[in-house]
């Protein structure tokens, strides 16, 4: 992704970003396997020696899961797309999360020697009340309706169950790695967790996953991944300045919401991403999952 002009810093704005990214260096996530609470719902072990989970916010213990929201602030404030000055205000050393967190899925890509955090994306769950639909008036907007001013009841049908629909949120790799196939890895690890995800949520009838991201950055990707992906051509509303994730709509390139669906591509696609993060060649992964695609076509 394209990041963002960071916002002007400030004396208590350094400071602030000076201590939460020395102390984010220290986040781990060791002996993961051991920690969590039941089996994940993804689980694959690199050549690189990293690790990857895809679980829910309630099989991590407590301490992990206030990591995972430490590493989503750190890496948000390390890409510019933090208003640092509120932040620092607010005294956040961590992105704010409640209990809708622990129903969350949460994909997780750890350095196995060492269970430091390298890698993360997320599907968030509906915030509505039980048996809610989408054209009901108890439906809580998802960030992404909310964002472009968009009702999913016009997109995906008034009567679609709010639980049905899931958000891919905060898709993003450690933004300290250096130079490695480990680094060109991780993304597509994080995505090959998430995806897993996505099947299961896809399983029921009339589910979507939705989002937004740049045509050729992450709405690219997910169609490589064998995701029939639409895109809404709906431009963003103008950002809040007092919305602390504002700076990150501060790009030269334009981001469009999107809606996932499977139409039976997804999973011989994942079966091929895996073969190839297993073998741990060197190499473009786009490149082979795009000469992949046009051989079933």
């Amino acid at each position: 992704m394209t990041t963002a002009t960071p916002t002007r810093p400030t004396a208590v704005g350094g400071l602030y970003r000076e201590r939460v990214l020395r102390d984010s260096a220290a986040i781990v996530l060791p002996d993961l396997d051991s920690r969590l609470d039941g089996a994940p719902l993804f689980r694959s072990a690199s050549p690189e020696g990293l690790l990857t989970f895809t679980v829910r916010g309630a099989q991590l213990p407590a301490e992990y899961l206030e990591n995972v929201y430490r590493f989503r602030l750190a890496q948000y404030l390390k890409r510019g797309w933090l208003n640092e000055e509120l932040a620092a205000e607010a005294g956040l050393t961590a992105e704010p999360y409640d209990a809708h967190a622990l129903r969350d899925q949460h994909t997780l890509v750890v350095e196995e020697e060492s269970g430091q955090l390298r890698g993360y994306g997320t599907l968030a769950h509906t915030r509505s009340p039980e048996n809610t639909l989408l054209g009901d008036d108890a439906h809580l907007p998802f960030v992404v309706e909310r964002d472009y001013g968009l009702r999913l009841a016009d997109e995906l049908g008034a009567t679609t169950p709010s639980s049905r629909v899931w958000e891919g949120k905060r898709l993003v790799r450690d933004y300290s790695m250096g130079r490695s196939q480990a680094a060109v890895s991780v993304p597509w690890w994080v995505y090959r967790g998430w995806a897993e995800g996505c099947l299961q949520a896809l399983a029921e009838d009339g589910a979507a996953v939705v989002g937004d991201g740049k045509p050729n950055g992450a709405i690219l990707q997910l169609s490589l991944l064998g995701f029939r992906t639409r895109t809404l051509d709906v431009p963003a509303r103008p950002a809040d300045p007092t919305d602390l994730f504002a700076p990150m709509w501060d790009q030269q390139q334009r981001s469009f919401p999107f809606v996932l669906t499977d139409e039976t591509a997804l999973r011989p696609t994942l079966s091929h991403l895996d073969a190839v993060l297993a073998s741990g060649e060197s190499g473009s992964v786009a490149a082979r999952l795009t000469a992949f695609q046009e051989t079933r076509t």
